[in-house]
């Protein structure tokens, strides 16, 4: 507690000389998926993905070297998941893309303070919401009644709250049925970047960040397809990324406004005691 107490006392102390960074951002991620199940491997395909976010970013920072960053991100985070090839008799191919708002929460440090080109660490936690997802699938059921052999069947990801057991499965169409979603998910941020002051209230950053997640995506006892019976989805697995962005940001100084008012004001009560 006295530890809290004493950093929120330490940014109310710089907030004279803090300034606010507002500003649009986009990049994009290499996600890497580690599944619950190490054996799986040995009967599937899993391969890394790549995919786009954008959002809106901000900056809390100081005349001191320290920064605090966080940005609101729209994020796709993809998998895929195919037969392996050691398997020809079997056929398999199930691609997702889950939809995400995410918004980390980054302790930077910025050096070379003085240099309009500067370097930066930071690390912090990472809270993310799954909106929700859609994909594709091939399996040797869907290959016995497609019209044209290799025709993949569409499905999107239906969060349910209920229990598995309480579902009809016939009343839903081309879903991936969620019941056990871990909806709000956690992850820990580590990352370097690159600063350039553009002016004084602009400036652009890079920064390239590994984000390792904590969380998985579902309980697989809770995941079943509507339209599929001899394959179930395994949603045990966690998305850990590395991630590219680029911001471009517009500087706010709320002390330098507050001042400018001060002045103003003296400048009026001079001129009215004058006048008198």
């Amino acid at each position: 507690m006295k530890r809290l107490l004493f950093i929120v006392l330490l940014l109310v102390s710089f907030s004279s000389e803090a300034q606010f960074w507002f500003g649009p951002k986009f990049g994009g991620q290499i996600i890497v998926p580690q599944y619950q199940n190490k054996a799986r491997k040995d009967t599937f395909k899993i391969s890394n993905k790549v995919n786009w976010h954008a959002g809106i970013a901000m900056d809390y920072s100081t005349e001191g070297h320290f920064e605090v960053h966080t940005e609101i991100m729209y994020m796709r985070v993809n998998n895929r998941t195919q037969a392996n090839a050691i398997f020809q008799d079997q056929t398999l191919d199930s691609k997702t893309v889950n939809h995400f708002l995410t918004a980390p929460l980054m302790a930077r440090v910025v050096f070379m303070k003085n240099s309009r080109f500067k370097v930066f660490v930071e690390a912090g936690p990472r809270l993310s919401w799954w909106l929700g997802g859609k994909g594709t699938i091939i399996s040797d059921e869907t290959e016995e009644n497609a019209s044209e052999p290799g025709t993949p069947v569409n499905f999107n990801v239906q969060f349910v709250k209920k229990e598995l057991e309480e579902i009809n499965v016939g009343d839903y169409n081309d879903k991936l049925i969620v019941t056990k979603p871990n909806r709000l998910q956690y992850a820990l941020d580590f990352g370097v970047g690159w600063l350039f002051d553009i002016t004084p209230t602009q400036r652009a950053i890079v920064d390239a960040k590994i984000s390792w997640a904590h969380s998985n995506m579902a309980f697989n006892d809770g995941t079943v397809f509507s339209n599929i019976n001899n394959y179930k989805e395994d949603l045990e697995y966690r998305s850990h990324m590395f991630v590219v962005s680029v911001a471009y940001m517009f500087g706010y100084n709320p002390a330098l406004t507050t001042k400018g008012k001060s002045t103003s004001n003296v400048g009026g009560k001079k001129a009215k005691k004058y006048k008198r």
